[in-house]
């Protein structure tokens, strides 16, 4: 007998490694996503359940699979919860800052509609939880400011001197680092080693004009009615009709651009772009 929440779990951490992999490189998401899997092993009866093959080599889109090694049928809906939400915690913490300050919110983009729903029938809240590291996220940086910074520990496994050479694939849009003895060291997203490089020399780890229009690709309707607000003062009522979409989703699309700082409300029932939707948009045009 299965467990009703099996497509969930499959979609769950499919949709992590993806994200994980896009932020940081293959090798890192590898290592990340199974030392989690050990971690909570002893604590959840849903990972001693569970094994994951061995991912296909290539783009990092590829999906693994999520194997049930046993019936999970009596493991109830509590304590999926609770596995999920500790998972997702430790690979938050696992990664930089700045590579996973919308972290969730991009897990959220590439889950199942059906998972969605799945999520919140458990009692799921990865906003509070994305909340929560943005507050830590915050803290740190206010101590860091006045500490001095501990030594970080190589999480790659590798270091420059071990690069032997590296080649773009123009297809895939990643790049392939070798060692001297022409093995595949690492495999890392172009885009992410772009917004490193200038997140590095800049000194601004916020979330970048990239990432946020990564973010706003897998958000179409949220991106549709921001070009709407963009071209027009147009009515709410209006773009509600024209996106075919109704008052939970709109409100849900408003608080997202406000949350990325896109719109900003000029009374309480008034919103406009800020400088920052603007400039963004004009820009996006361009």
């Amino acid at each position: 007998m299965s467990n009703i929440y099996e497509f969930l779990i499959k979609d769950f951490f499919n949709s992590i490694f993806i994200v994980l992999a896009r932020r940081t490189s293959l090798k890192f998401a590898d290592d990340s996503f199974s030392n989690a899997f050990e971690l909570l092993n002893d604590q959840f009866v849903l990972f001693q359940k569970m094994k994951r093959t061995q991912r296909v080599e290539g783009i990092y889109h590829e999906k693994f699979d999520i194997d049930f090694l046993s019936d999970i049928s009596f493991i109830n809906k509590h304590e999926i919860a609770s596995a999920l939400e500790s998972y997702i915690r430790i690979i938050y913490e696992d990664i930089s800052e700045k590579s996973g300050l919308y972290f969730i919110t991009e897990i959220k983009n590439h889950l199942h509609k059906d998972s969605i729903k799945m999520i919140l029938d458990l009692g799921m809240n990865l906003e509070r939880i994305q909340n929560e590291m943005h507050m830590l996220y915050a803290n740190k940086k206010k101590k860091n400011e006045t500490n001095k910074p501990d030594i970080k520990q190589n999480k790659l496994g590798y270091e420059w001197g071990s690069v032997s050479k590296w080649n773009y694939n123009d297809k895939s849009k990643q790049v392939e680092l070798f060692d001297n003895q022409g093995k595949v060291l690492d495999t890392i997203d172009l885009q992410q080693a772009i917004r490193y490089y200038v997140e590095s020399l800049s000194g601004q780890t916020e979330i970048s004009p990239l990432d946020l229009e990564y973010l706003l690709d897998e958000h179409v309707k949220s991106y549709s009615f921001l070009k709407l607000i963009h071209m027009d003062n147009i009515q709410i009522d209006t773009a509600k009709k024209m996106l075919n979409i109704n008052d939970d989703e709109i409100l849900k699309i408003i608080q997202q651009l406000v949350e990325l700082k896109f719109l900003k409300y000029v009374s309480d029932d008034e919103i406009e772009l800020t400088e920052y939707g603007k400039d963004f948009m004009k820009k996006r045009k361009n």
